[in-house]
């Protein structure tokens, strides 16, 4: 991360240059000029509490990752993140449901260890957890230390399976998270990752639901490709075992699919909170595009969103 200089500030009104900028691709160290204008393009944040905050971004344009470019404060802007209110109604257990078929098809039992890192409130080890998996455990560094925060679940490892959703587009070093979680991971482990894929994400249109929930700024900090995702798992060592070209909340259940969420989003007041609070039935109702992409909606879908299985090698 880079510092920039005053002549960059005032060469680039708009944008506030007066603290740290990723200018720097981390994964092929391609250097963004601040003076080509071009190389960005400004979204909004969709969480309610910030909406009217802005900030720019860019692709590289060698490997393609999608970077954030101004550093905030992020604690502050997670401090209002809408997910720590979500309850575990029905369309998140079959969203659950659908997560947790990945893992099953690779092996995973109610008698494996497992555990969510980055759980925000912990509503997928609930889900486990009542369906009879009671070696589930979660973790989170922004939840209170009393619920999902306590650092010490970790010392139950090495874990058997663990999930990573939507997380590694959340840090800013990839390298050091995987790192830990491969010390974490049990020889012969899996490790389901899922998160935005850079390469299906226009970032000329950020009016778009579609697209602007997938960037998710300031929250997301660099997005991936899968070929870089699978190159940073290699490099821990991991084999990839299976690539699914959606995320598990794209589902064939009636009105469960990205496309069917992006236009609730698009016919309410925008932002990402909607989706954690109670349906307005006659608003979605009344929409034409809302039904079509509920009937529909899943075999539409613009995959702006990628799983990928990983197993660790069983070393000598």
């Amino acid at each position: 991360m880079d510092s920039v200089s005053p002549e960059l500030i005032s060469n680039n009104q708009g944008y506030d240059r007066s603290h740290k900028q990723r200018l720097e691709c981390l994964i092929c160290n391609y250097h963004v000029d601040l003076n080509d204008k071009s190389a960005f393009s400004t979204f909004f944040c969709n969480v309610r509490a910030f909406r009217d905050e802005k900030f720019p971004i860019w692709r590289c344009p060698t490997c393609q990752t999608i970077h954030c470019l101004d550093v905030v404060d992020i604690d502050s802007y997670y401090a209002k993140y809408p997910f720590a209110e979500a309850k575990l109604t029905l369309p998140f257990r079959l969203c659950y449901q659908n997560l947790c078929q990945k893992m099953i098809e690779h092996g995973f039992s109610k008698t494996h260890s497992f555990l969510d890192y980055g759980c925000g409130n912990g509503l997928v080890v609930q889900y486990l957890r009542e369906n009879g998996f009671a070696n589930a455990y979660g973790y989170d560094p922004y939840a209170p230390k009393e619920s999902f925060g306590d650092a010490t679940v970790l010392q139950r490892g090495p874990f058997d399976y663990i999930l990573l959703q939507d997380i590694i587009e959340h840090v800013e070093d990839p390298h050091a998270l995987l790192s830990k979680l491969d010390s974490l991971l049990a020889p012969g482990g899996y490790l389901l990752l899922g998160t935005p894929n850079a390469t299906n994400i226009d970032i000329n249109r950020p009016e778009l639901s579609n697209y602007y929930n997938a960037v998710h700024v300031p929250y997301h900090i660099h997005i991936y490709t899968r070929e870089v995702v699978e190159s940073l798992g290699k490099q821990q060592g991991w084999e990839v075992v299976k690539f699914f070209n959606r995320g598990y909340d794209d589902t064939r259940w009636f009105g469960l699919n990205t496309r069917t969420w992006n236009e609730y989003q698009s016919i309410s007041d925008g932002t990402f909170d909607v989706i954690f609070e109670e349906i307005n039935i006659w608003q979605a109702l009344k929409s034409y595009r809302f039904l079509f992409y509920a009937f529909f909606g899943y075999w539409l879908s613009l995959r702006t969103d990628m799983t990928i299985m990983f197993r660790k090698k069983i070393t000598d």
